[in-house]
């Protein structure tokens, strides 16, 4: 299909977001062994123009591919392609995500329970080698059930002015293209082109076929439920109440937090244990922009059954805020046509003295300013709250979302994705039997892919963050390097325990709660035992590092102005490597921020933030300028075609684990038998892990169980 033919049916068809994708999903999958078999492209080199001035793997256009399939093509190094099971576990999310759009629009409930109990059944066979061939029979039953055919006739009945598109014609159309244009441009035929698939492979690849034309039925059938008159463009919550936020999940559970994320102790909580855990900070004085007096503070903590005094807390450290500040460069976004407003607090949150009944963490005051031009702060505190929770209620969710724009564009992109991308072609680049690449190659693995993925389709202008995120693109784009820039200016002050001490949140007596830190710990101390263990496997001294020269070359590539630009790296914060036990630290760090921190912020996406109405990306009505304003926090939060493209997005980020901490492939080592003793030592560490946190989580001080550093849940690398 050509590319002009693709807009065309783009263009024409009702579902344009999703059936596009899916589109461009076949001409990737095309590719996919077509590429590595016949455009073997080997070079890792750095790109800084994708998000200048980052330091970026470059993936180059291949053209060829290009011309074939009508849509640009990336050109991915060498060994960089995904495996047909990790485009199992995506393919089989997005599938679901397709379907709940579907039965979220107008469904029997006795049909997405029907729905849902076809799909339970795959949930715990994605590992499986012809977990593909399952996901298409399923679809097929489902297919058939929902007799989705005479449906799609039915709506080109019912609505004559829409284009009838035979989209199941039309993908296999793209598929028999697809074949034929890469024969005659490679000069092979049919066999020859499959000669080197094996049965399973080319199983999987037809059944990916089928799989694809069934999901694109249903996305037609989805926006052919909802007449043109009410577009999801224009659809917004009009109830006082969240139940049409709540009936977006179908075949996709709602999360657990909808029940909770109300309550104000679990808002505090969430500080500690949520889906970006990283903002708090321990203060000495009161901060300027959020005065309490101590009458206030003494009501606030009695209301949560807690005698206390703003003196004593100050004093013992107890005091903990919050601050959002770095968000202030942000503009208020539009994309598409809806006006989008940004406020940017402080939250001051406090932990009750030695001696009280609990010591969980609770809320004080938000505080932001009263208009983007005043100096002047209003603050808010639970005492402020009416019979419907008001204005408190709303200043939360403003909390909320400026903690989700922080976690997206800081925590999750800034400071794991992209900083981990750095790492990726001086390792690459190491002979293949140095200890280095060995160890971090498959911490490294998908990495450049969902880079890819993210600045092309996510992070790129009419993306996913353009319409979700409260400002716009280009200053989105401009935090996230920030952020970035932020830890590779300082590699040596991000090592995870550095970042608990420069937050002053490591003393357990005075913020006894916080799972993240305790948590993160243990697998922090798990891997950092490791990695000393596997480096005294081939170095006996100091002296041996620092003659290392493929070693030194790595070193200095990273902190090269023409590579990958880091700051304060190095025994001597110049870019050399001296000693084991910096080198030690260092590769530590890499692989906790790639498995470690990128699991602890990357799956709350699907057990906290799909939730939109207590987890808004942006909102949609000004901050209240007084603190007497009683609007409902509802009345600000995102239409519901807004709230349903978040639970898509951040389901199917939040879904997908591929591969397991402290797990390597056969191949991972030169010599297993070398490492073995070693690994096996961080294998019963990580057990004895998952028993310490299991064990935690039973404690009554977790209001909700931490499991987003349980091993078995943080996979190897960044690969979604």
């Amino acid at each position: 299909m050509s590319e002009a033919n693709l807009e065309n049916f783009a263009s024409t068809s009702n579902q344009q977001n999703g059936i596009n994708q899916l589109l461009k999903l076949i001409s990737y999958l095309g590719a996919l062994h077509i590429q590595e078999r016949y455009f073997p492209y080997d070079k890792y080199e750095y790109n800084y123009t994708y998000l200048n001035p980052l330091a970026i793997t470059n993936v180059p256009e291949n053209k060829v591919l290009q011309k074939i399939f009508g849509l640009p093509f990336p050109n991915l190094p060498q060994g960089q392609m995904p495996s047909l099971q990790w485009i199992g576990k995506v393919a089989f999310r997005l599938v679901i995500t397709v379907i709940n759009g579907s039965l979220a629009k107008k469904s029997e409930p006795s049909e997405s329970a029907a729905i849902l109990s076809k799909l339970q059944r795959l949930e715990n066979q994605e590992e499986s080698s012809d977990f593909l061939v399952k996901l298409k029979s399923v679809l097929e039953e489902i297919d058939q059930e929902m007799q989705v055919d005479d449906k799609l006739q039915k709506s080109y009945q019912k609505f004559p002015e829409r284009t009838k598109s035979n989209i199941s014609g039309l993908i296999e159309n793209q598929f028999q293209e697809i074949r034929n244009q890469t024969s005659k441009s490679l000069n092979l035929s049919r066999q020859e082109l499959d000669k080197d698939l094996d049965s399973s492979e080319k199983s999987a690849i037809a059944s990916l076929e089928e799989i694809i034309k069934y999901t694109a039925k249903l996305a037609e059938l989805a926006e052919n439920k909802a007449p043109i008159a009410k577009s999801l463009l224009q659809l917004s919550a009009d109830s006082s109440n969240l139940v049409p936020y709540n009936n977006q999940f179908q075949v996709i559970p709602k999360p657990a937090i909808s029940n909770q994320f109300q309550q104000d102790l679990i808002f505090a909580y969430l500080q500690v244990a949520g889906y970006n855990p990283v903002v708090l900070e321990q203060i000495n004085q009161l901060d300027s922009r959020i005065e309490i007096t101590a009458a206030q503070y003494s009501d606030i903590a009695t209301k949560f059954g807690v005698s206390d005094s703003l003196d004593s807390a100050v004093k013992d450290g107890r005091l903990y805020l919050a601050d959002y500040s770095i968000l202030e460069g942000l503009v208020n976004g539009t994309y598409p046509t809806q006006q989008k407003y940004l406020a940017v607090p402080i939250a001051l949150f406090a932990v009750p003295p030695v001696g009280s009944t609990s010591r969980s963490l609770f809320p004080v005051a938000i505080s932001y300013n009263q208009t983007s031009i005043s100096n002047q702060r209003l603050v808010f505190t639970p005492l402020d709250a009416d019979d419907n929770g008001e204005p408190w209620m709303t200043a939360k969710n403003i909390v909320e979302m400026a903690n989700s724009n922080y976690h997206e564009l800081i925590s999750h992109l800034g400071r794991t994705h992209l900083v981990v991308e750095a790492f990726v072609v001086p390792t690459n680049n190491l002979p293949d039997n140095h200890s280095l690449k060995c160890l971090l190659k498959p911490h490294l693995e998908g990495t450049v892919l969902i880079n890819y993925g993210a600045y092309t389709l996510l992070v790129a202008p009419g993306g996913a963050v353009d319409s979700l995120l409260v400002s716009s693109v280009g200053a989105d784009q401009s935090l996230a390097a920030k952020a970035t820039q932020s830890y590779l200016f300082n590699f040596n002050d991000i090592a995870f325990p550095k970042t608990l001490e420069n937050r002053g949140v490591t003393d357990k007596t005075k913020l006894p709660t916080y799972p993240y830190r305790d948590d993160g710990l243990l697998i922090w101390n798990a891997i950092e035992s490791w990695v000393n263990d596997y480096f005294n496997l081939f170095y006996s001294s100091d002296a041996e590092v620092l003659n290392d020269a493929d070693l030194q070359t790595w070193a200095s590539t990273l902190v090269s102005h023409e590579g990958g630009r880091l700051q304060n790296f190095g025994d001597d914060g110049q870019g050399q490597i001296k000693t084991i036990s910096y080198l030690v630290q260092a590769v530590s760090t890499i692989i906790f921020t790639a498995s470690a921190q990128h699991a602890a912020v990357n799956f709350p996406q699907k057990e906290f933030m799909m939730y939109s109405p207590g987890f808004p990306l942006a909102r949609y009505l000004p901050a209240p300028t007084n603190t007497q304003e009683t609007q409902g926090f509802i009345e600000g939060l995102p239409p519901l075609n807004k709230a349903l493209d978040q639970i898509n997005t951040l389901y199917l980020l939040g879904s997908v684990y591929y591969t397991k901490l402290g797990y390597y492939s056969e191949s991972a080592f030169i010599n297993p038998n070398q490492v073995q003793s070693a690994l096996d030592k961080f294998q019963k560490n990580l057990d004895a892990i998952t028993e310490e946190i299991t064990q935690r989580n039973s404690q009554p001080d977790r209001l909700i169980a931490y499991e987003f550093l349980l091993p078995a849940k943080i996979p190897q690398s960044i690969n979604i």
